[in-house]
């Protein structure tokens, strides 16, 4: 994402950093919550319905792995709102 951001305009990489960080702070820390991620389980093992083998390997990911992934997402969050907002204030 930074280097995404560092290509186009600097302002208009900031301004989509910034947004992404958000975005990944408010969903990764929703997926890192037991319930969070109970639900985003649930609802992928839902949507394999019609392929059994799928559906079964889906239902062997333990929710400490989907807990994992949206905290490192977050931290990822954490990291890149810091960024952006030097980005906008150097201009």
């Amino acid at each position: 994402m930074l280097l995404l951001a560092g290509q186009s305009d600097p302002a208009a990489g900031a301004v989509f950093l910034l947004v992404w960080g958000l975005a990944v702070i408010i969903f990764g820390g929703a997926f890192a919550t037991k319930r969070g991620a109970a639900g985003i389980r649930s609802l992928i093992v839902k949507g394999l319905e019609r392929n059994p083998q799928q559906q079964t390997g889906a239902r062997a990911v333990s929710e400490g792995f989907v807990r994992f992934v949206g905290g490192s997402l977050a931290i990822c969050g954490m990291v890149a709102v810091p960024v952006s907002l030097v980005m906008l204030t150097r201009g």
